[in-house]
């Protein structure tokens, strides 16, 4: 082997060996940061017992943690566990919401993997675009937002019912449901307040299976709007804000 080749080689196992260290240098470091946070994570839950944490995570802001919790909210907290701090953090660079970016990042929903034979489809004009909304009967703001529905074209609107307003929301939804075509019949109650005359004893078990795929995607109330890219509004949006959320979409 010539002095070369020798110097060679000792260069690539030196870098290799270096390599190797830094490699074993950010692991150690991923372990202890990975260590830190179930620390945090059991620390706080032992002091603060309503909170139901999903997950810990340590900022790149100083002594910060982020913390998520079951419903997907958002609280934060320091190494020590010595405060919950509740509310939105803002970058005071751009005034961006970085709270409110993370949320919707951590609530984007798969749209394709939804199960949308427990909705029904409300077809406008060529139907291309698609919305998925969670409602409940007795919802004032979803009355609302069918008003602006009644203003859009090319939609398709994938409506999944829920009764999460009381007894009397069950008993309506159930009668919509055992309509002959429930998504005319849901629009007709929404929009004009008539019922269809039937006693709603029909299979009505996606009622069940929609609310415990709300509870699933953090779907607190009603209505929300789901759109193909994932992304969610809550509360009666209006044309203005669907069109705009719609023009995202590829």
């Amino acid at each position: 082997m010539t002095f070369w080749t020798r110097k060679k080689t000792f260069i690539i196992a030196t870098l290799l060996s270096l390599g190797l260290l830094m490699g074993c240098n950010v692991s150690a470091n991923n372990t202890q940061a990975s260590a830190q946070e179930k620390k945090v994570k059991s620390d706080l839950e032992s002091k603060v017992k309503q909170l139901e944490i999903k997950s810990v995570k340590k900022m790149s802001y100083g002594d910060l943690y982020e913390v998520i919790l079951s419903n997907n909210d958002i609280v934060y907290t320091n190494a020590n566990t010595d405060f919950t701090l509740i509310g939105h953090m803002i970058n005071n660079k751009d005034m961006s919401d970085m709270t409110q970016a993370r949320l919707d990042e951590l609530n984007v929903i798969d749209f394709k993997a939804l199960p949308l034979n427990q909705s029904f489809a409300l077809v406008k004009g060529a139907g291309k675009r698609q919305i998925i909304v969670f409602e409940d009967p007795n919802c004032g703001y979803c009355k609302v937002f069918r008003k602006t529905l009644e203003q859009m074209d090319n939609l398709t609107i994938h409506t999944f019912a829920i009764d999460i307003l009381g007894d009397d929301s069950t008993i309506k939804a159930k009668q919509l449901l055992c309509a002959k075509d429930p998504a005319h019949a849901w629009d007709e109650w929404m929009l004009r307040k008539t019922l269809p005359d039937n006693s709603g004893d029909c299979d009505t078990s996606n009622l069940d299976k929609n609310k415990a795929l709300a509870e699933q995607l953090g779907v607190t109330g009603t209505p929300t709007i789901v759109f193909e890219n994932g992304k969610r509004i809550s509360g009666a949006a209006g044309k203005e804000a669907l069109e705009e959320m719609l023009n995202e979409i590829k």
